[in-house]
């Protein structure tokens, strides 16, 4: 099922927020062990830091894709909850009516 652009602001972004520390996890980590392997490895301090500037904008941008991916993901999940539920709902309580109406009458 393919999510629209309209369907997808109707509901509230279901993450709340969670996904908040993900990008920064997902560059922070590496970061930290390339700078403890040039500690290590005793590598001058230039190239260091440019290997610290490349490792930091490779991993903020697979950060942003995976929480990108996961947020669409938790939105689709979260559509096809409420329209599972929906459905579920309509079709009970349609029935219910139309057996209640037909007795009235």
């Amino acid at each position: 099922m393919k999510v629209s652009v309209d369907q997808a602001k109707e509901f509230e972004d279901p993450s709340n927020g969670k996904l908040r520390y993900l990008r920064p996890f997902i560059v922070l980590l590496p970061t930290f062990i390339v700078c403890v392997y040039d500690i290590y490895a005793k590598i001058p301090f230039t190239d260091s830091m440019l290997r610290l500037l490349i490792t930091i904008l490779f991993f903020y941008f697979v950060g942003s894709i995976a929480q990108g991916v996961i947020r669409r993901l938790m939105i689709k999940a979260e559509l096809d909850k409420n329209d599972e539920f929906d459905i579920s709902e309509l079709s009970d309580y349609d029935d219910e009516d139309d057996e209640e109406e037909e007795e009235e009458e």
